[in-house]
């Protein structure tokens, strides 16, 4: 099964002061990246595929609503979302540039990996993305634009998924996907996966457990051994009930670590490491064209988990 490693150096968000304000490193994604180019020099290179632009207004209108969208022209729209006061007196052009662009082309990241993991039936891994909780008509939790389910759109409208053809998301963020939810939740070829802390943002789900039984609450904590088990146990069934799904999304936020303030789970380093293997394994076990996206990760270790994911993408599906 082939790989692809979706990347720039435009990810990165070079906000000054940024650090000072927020637990998001915003260098982790160069950071990783030179972790993975350093350890696998040509091999990294090869499979290498930069989006060149950000997604379009005109992209972004397809599952946005003009309002919002036009909203985010304010830089208190823009602290809100960020959930950093000091930035609403910030000139809102440099917003765009230092904080937005950088997420738009993580966007154009998502749609590239589901258009390449389709065309080539291969595993997809963009070393940002993962927005689950922007909603249609606002942006939550730090999360400005729905990348994943923006790439389903346009994947749709593109000719590239059928109507009815089956679609799966996997968060294992430590939040619930709760914008994902908003977007697609009600879709019927849509079908979630999603172990959450439901003790903190955005709290449990509150629909019919008997209509998503694979949306499971996790209480703050869990540890290594019950987190493992439930994902060992439950993922596997999942994936047998719908493996004739034409593309799968794995948001594999690391805020899942011990150590990370706002997911506040305790998954051990090595946890956190084990957890991606799983997945991986699972997905190219049964050949499923997939998406990885890094979501979440809020301490100053998040880069590693990322460069270790994408070393163990490589591994996989190219060794």
């Amino acid at each position: 099964m082939l790989s692809h490693l979706i990347y720039t150096k435009d990810y990165d968000i070079s906000f000054w002061g940024l650090n000072r304000f927020h637990p998001f490193d915003g260098w982790k994604f160069s950071k990783a990246w030179h972790i993975v180019n350093k350890a696998f020099r040509g091999k990294a290179q090869n499979l290498l595929l930069n989006p060149s632009t950000p997604v379009s207004n005109e992209l972004l209108l397809a599952i946005h609503s003009p309002a919002y969208l036009s909203a985010l022209q304010q830089s208190a729209t823009v602290s809100q979302i960020m959930e950093i006061k000091l930035i609403q007196y910030l000139p809102n052009y440099l917003l765009q540039r230092k904080l937005l662009h950088p997420m738009r082309m993580a966007c154009a990241g998502t749609v590239l990996a589901a258009e390449t993991a389709l065309h080539n039936k291969s595993v997809a891994m963009n070393f940002a993305g993962g927005y689950h909780h922007a909603y249609p008509d606002h942006g939550d939790g730090f999360c400005f634009f729905g990348d994943a389910a923006l790439s389903i759109t346009n994947c749709r409208q593109k000719g590239l998924l059928q109507p009815h053809d089956k679609i799966l998301m996997i968060d294992l963020d430590a939040h619930r996907g709760n914008g994902f939810y908003a977007f697609m939740g009600k879709d019927p070829d849509v079908h979630i996966f999603d172990m959450y802390n439901f003790q903190t943002y955005p709290g449990y789900f509150e629909d019919s457990a008997n209509q998503h039984p694979y949306i499971i609450p996790l209480k703050a904590g869990t540890r290594d051994e019950q987190y493992l088990d439930i994902l060992s146990s439950l993922l596997p069934k999942f994936l047998d009930e719908h493996k004739d799904a034409k593309l799968v999304f794995y948001n594999a936020g690391n805020d899942i670590f011990e150590n990370d303030r706002l997911g506040k789970l305790s998954v051990s380093y090595h946890g956190v490491l084990r957890r991606d293997c799983i997945v991986l394994e699972e997905l190219t076990n049964r050949l499923m064209p997939s998406v990885i996206m890094t979501s979440g990760g809020y301490t100053r270790t998040s880069y590693q988990f990322i460069a270790e994911l994408a070393k163990s993408v490589i591994k996989l599906t190219n060794y």
